[in-house]
């Protein structure tokens, strides 16, 4: 059996590095972290303290593959529409390249409102604009000139080196609570 061990508490002052290689000596498949770039003060509903000290969670697993040889590494959940897709696929790609293609790529749509809008989401159709980040990753992924034009994201012709190591892209993991969650998987996902 495969078993993860997410770690949902602050690690700002912990090392994902000594985390993830303990939970890899100890047999565990994967090692977890969640996302949450920032916390706004005022919120529409409450939002637990600790997650404002959440680290970056593609910083913290480079570290960990470091130390780590065989340990999956993932985001629980990485909130796609608070980024740019051009540079989460630098990111998801060189850690999946750096990490010999151990990266499991969870992505949600995130639960704080405030902080979403904030980082740039469009929060009512916040699964829209994942769909065509998504798309658009796909593209610079497996393909040496990548071009994209969607709703959300519209890029010429671009190069983006390296490609991940996991053929043709880490696997895209969907959380959520939506009916339709399902639908999103098949369309655009992996699990």
């Amino acid at each position: 059996m495969k078993i993860g061990i997410f770690n949902h508490h602050s690690i700002a002052d912990k090392d994902p590095a000594l985390l993830a290689q303990r939970a890899e000596e100890l047999g565990f498949d994967s090692f977890w972290l969640r996302e949450h770039p920032i916390v706004p003060v005022v919120t529409s509903r409450p939002v637990p303290d600790v997650l404002s000290e959440t680290v970056d969670p593609f910083i913290a697993l480079a570290r960990a593959s470091a130390v780590t040889k065989t340990i999956k590494l993932g985001t629980s959940i990485c909130v796609v529409p608070e980024h740019n897709p051009l540079l989460l696929a630098k990111e998801v790609a060189t850690l999946d390249h750096f990490s010999g293609g151990r990266f499991l790529f969870g992505i949600g749509g995130g639960w704080i409102k405030e902080g979403s809008e904030i980082m740039g989401a469009d929060w009512e159709h916040r699964w829209t604009q994942i769909r065509d980040a998504i798309m658009a990753m796909k593209e610079l992924w497996t393909k040496d000139d990548a071009e994209y034009h969607g709703r959300y994201y519209d890029f010429p012709p671009v190069r983006s080196f390296p490609k991940p190591a996991q053929k043709p892209h880490p696997p895209l993991l969907l959380g959520g609570r939506a009916k339709n969650v399902f639908k999103r998987i098949v369309e655009y996902g992996d699990g």
